[in-house]
């Protein structure tokens, strides 16, 4: 049944839930004893450019298990409130195109929900902003870095 909660309140929950595990994923992918096997080739790209390409540039592991982890918050979710068809067809068409942009060097901000420019820092600086679609789960674990150019920002306005 289409209502407000099975729409709207589960595509916002569904990215909330999937980016929990998916930062907590991207973090161990970073474990020494991990990255060099299966993370490494995606990282050599210190600055990605070609969208879709580079987004899906990964080791199969971590290509399958990145796309499980949005059939897992799809079970999660729907184990919680209702989720609509639609909502999850949304999460994955929008999601998908949110992973592309993260690697293009397009600047895109959704004030709080998404900005291109944090995964992108991570492409840089590896151990911060491990979401892929916003940085709540960085905030709140400690590893969100705001990009160099939002600081520099701040600093010039601090001067006027």
């Amino acid at each position: 049944e289409v209502s407000l909660l099975s729409t709207l309140g589960a595509f916002v929950t569904l990215f909330v839930v999937y980016d929990l595990f998916y930062s907590v994923f991207h973090r161990i992918l970073h474990l020494r004893s991990i990255y060099k096997y299966i993370h490494k080739h995606h990282h050599q790209q210190h600055a990605p450019s070609r969208g879709s390409n580079d987004a899906v540039n990964v080791h199969p592991v971590e290509y399958i298990l990145g796309e499980y982890n949005h059939l897992l918050a799809i079970f999660l979710v729907s184990q919680c409130i209702p989720v609509h068809v639609q909502a999850c067809a949304a999460f994955i068409a929008i999601g998908g195109v949110m992973s592309s942009l993260n690697h293009t060097r397009y600047d895109i901000v959704i004030p709080g929900v998404f900005d291109t420019k944090a995964h992108d820092h991570h492409h840089v600086i590896p151990t911060a902003n491990y979401g892929q679609y916003h940085m709540l789960w960085d905030w709140c674990m400690g590893t969100y870095q705001p990009h160099p150019s939002y600081r520099m920002e701040s600093e010039k306005e601090a001067k006027e």
